[in-house]
């Protein structure tokens, strides 16, 4: 099974070594097509994120695959090999496969059980089919991908429960109020963290959004991301009298809500902090109905939801080791079948042959019954002679064994061995 991976990612390279490399949508096709010029190269897929760059490569030789990307990343990126052949790696086979299935399930992704990485993979063989650039064996391998992708969420944990403190801070939001549409949620501060929770919490059916910030230029850029009103800071106290959901993210060096913040409070508040230095004084939490979680308590439940996926992940990776499983039989089976008839088909000739030798050598004439005869004695010969080896080599592929059976067949027999003749081109 030619099948290599050339790649580095987020554990192997730097975020500056993954950006030079970085492979664009738009000049993807041109790109897969000149690395399928190399010598030796059938086909190829790329896997361009920003966590890594992968090379999925149908190739005559791991050294071929090997060459084919360094050149591409010279000669298309203009990177020195001295500076990406420390942080390159280079997969082979079965181990390749497994490498693309752990990717597909979110196994290998700096988050683990993150649900973008199985939309990629997808992508970026659409591209190379696009591109003109897969192979028989690049087909089967990467739809067999996208199956195991689904079989991982389907059949796990793995991306339930949240872990960025944006989408955990919506989760606290959702425990305490549960339907979220007739909620007021104040945003204060610009920063990226309250932001994004602000749209996670639209996206769960909260409508009235307020935001108020010390730069009232920044609160404007974020109502208006975001869909909401934007206010001046010297509004706040009235704000939080308003709000059921407070999520606060300033870079003050000091508390911006303290109690005296919170007389105009008459119903529960639930105040999300995820400032650092904190911008709610903690004493706010001893006011009747308000509930307090800062970066803390937010990060103990992103810790205990990590668990979790940690647990599934397990059962992930025994779904990826019963599909590599199922790809040795199917790669095992097409590297007999073909062997079987190469076999059969030398048989043939050889009978024919001598067969027609035998017939001449015969002073005698002979009828027709007795030609028939002796059609049917060599031809008996030769089924009888090709039936261990023949059942041999199917028990060899039910058994999904390795290739030492057939490597064995084809040098005792003397059969000739392409990519083409082995079905995984």
């Amino acid at each position: 099974m030619n099948f290599f991976v050339v790649g580095l990612n987020h554990k192997t390279a730097s975020v500056e070594l993954r950006e030079r490399v970085a492979f664009t949508p738009a000049k993807m096709s041109d790109t897969l097509q000149s690395l399928c010029n190399a010598a030796n190269v059938y086909g190829a897929a790329i896997l361009s994120t920003c966590n890594r760059c992968e090379v999925y490569v149908h190739a005559a030789s791991a050294e071929a695959a090997f060459n084919g990307v360094s050149n591409l990343l010279v000669e298309q990126k203009g990177v020195l090999e001295v500076d990406f052949l420390p942080h390159l790696y280079t997969l082979e086979g079965e181990e390749a496969a497994q490498h693309l299935f752990e990717v597909v399930s979110s196994l290998d992704s700096m988050v683990l059980g993150e649900a973008q990485i199985a939309g990629q993979v997808k992508e970026a063989f659409k591209m190379a089919q696009q591109a003109g650039t897969t192979t028989m064996l690049l087909d089967r391998i990467f739809r067999q991908a996208r199956e195991v992708g689904k079989r991982v969420r389907n059949q796990t944990e793995i991306g339930d429960s949240h872990v960025s403190l944006s989408t955990v801070a919506v989760d606290v939001a959702i425990d305490k109020f549960g339907d979220l549409s007739d909620r007021t949620i104040l945003v204060v501060g610009s920063g990226k963290m309250s932001e994004l929770a602000a749209r996670y919490l639209q996206e769960q059916g909260a409508k009235s959004l307020m935001v108020a910030s010390r730069t009232h230029a920044h609160a404007c850029t974020v109502a208006q991301r975001t869909g909401g009103e934007a206010h001046f800071f010297d509004e706040l106290y009235d704000l939080i009298g308003q709000a059921d959901i407070i999520i606060t993210s300033t870079a003050a060096p000091h508390y911006i809500i303290i109690p005296e913040s919170l007389e105009q409070v008459n119903k529960p508040l639930l105040i999300l902090d995820l400032a650092m230095p904190r911008d709610v004084d903690p004493a706010c939490a001893d006011k009747e109905g308000v509930s307090l979680c800062d970066l803390d308590d937010l990060g103990t439940i992103v810790a205990m939801n990590q668990r979790n996926r940690e647990d599934s992940a397990s059962e992930a990776r025994a779904i990826v080791d019963e599909e590599v499983e199922v790809l040795r039989r199917w790669a095992t089976a097409h590297a007999v079948t073909p062997t079987i008839k190469q076999l059969r088909a030398q048989a043939e000739n050889l009978r024919e042959a001598e067969t027609a030798h035998l017939l001449k050598a015969i002073k005698a004439p002979l009828s027709d019954a007795d030609k028939e005869a002796v059609e049917a004695a060599m031809n008996a010969l030769v089924k009888k002679m090709l039936h261990a080896p023949t059942m041999a080599l199917r028990d060899s592929a039910l058994s999904h064994t390795d290739y030492e059976m057939v490597e064995a067949t084809r040098a005792l027999f003397g059969l000739e061995g392409t990519d083409a003749e082995s079905g995984l081109d």
